[in-house]
C-alpha cells in the first residue's frame, strides 16, 4: 500500500521520466480511486434486492425466456456426460473394494452373476448402450475440443456443422461399440 501511494503521489513525474510502466500506472491510479470497503457484501446485495422492490422492478427470467442453442446443449451433455462417467468410476471401484472383501467376489464372479439373472437381451443391449453412448459423446466431443485447442471451427457455420456431427455420430459410434465388444 504505501509503494502504491507512493506511486499514486508521484506518478506525474515518473511518468514525464518514462519510468512508470503502463500496468503499474495503472494500478498506482486504480487504487487511488478505489473506495475503502465499509459494507459487506451481503449488506449491499440487500440494498440491491431492497432498491428493485421499491421500484417494482421484475427479477430477470434468465434462461427461461432463451432459446435453447445446439453449442450450449453439446456443452452441458460434454460436461454431463464427464461427470456421469467419473461417478460411475468412483461408484464401481468403491462398490468393488466394498464387495470384493466381504463376499470374495471378481470381476468375472460379477459378469457370472449377472449372466444368471437371464435378464432380457434387449434389456441388457439397453444398458450397454447407456454405458457405451456417454463414452462415444464424450470422446467424439473431446476430439472437437481438440480441434479448437488448434484454432480451428470457430466459424459459426463450421461450429454448427460440427456440432450436428458429434451428436449424431456419437450414436453411430455407440452402435458400433456394442456389435463389435
Amino acid at each position: 500500500m504505501a509503494l502504491s501511494m507512493l506511486l499514486v503521489r508521484n506518478s506525474a513525474a515518473i511518468s514525464r521520466l518514462g519510468m512508470l510502466s503502463a500496468p503499474l500506472r495503472s494500478a498506482a491510479l486504480s487504487s487511488r480511486l478505489a473506495a475503502p470497503m465499509t459494507t459487506t457484501a451481503q449488506e449491499e446485495m440487500a440494498k440491491f434486492w431492497d432498491k428493485n422492490a421499491q421500484r417494482k422492478r421484475p427479477m430477470s427470467p434468465h434462461l427461461t425466456i432463451y432459446k435453447p442453442q445446439l453449442t450450449a446443449m453439446l456443452s452441458i451433455t460434454h460436461r454431463g456426460t464427464g461427470a456421469a462417467m467419473a461417478g460411475f468410476v468412483y461408484a464401481f471401484s468403491m462398490g468393488m473394494l466394498v464387495v470384493n472383501p466381504l463376499l470374495d467376489w471378481d470381476f468375472p464372479t460379477i459378469i457370472s452373476f449377472i449372466k444368471s439373472l437371464e435378464i432380457h437381451p434387449w434389456l441388457l443391449l439397453g444398458g450397454k448402450w447407456f454405458m457405451a453412448w456417454p463414452i462415444a459423446y464424450h470422446a467424439m466431443n473431446g476430439v472437437r475440443h481438440l480441434s479448437w485447442d488448434a484454432g480451428y471451427g470457430f466459424n459459426m457455420k463450421v461450429l454448427y456443422r460440427s456440432g450436428w456431427f458429434v451428436f449424431l455420430s456419437s450414436f453411430l459410434l455407440a452402435d458400433l461399440m456394442l456389435y463389435f465388444l
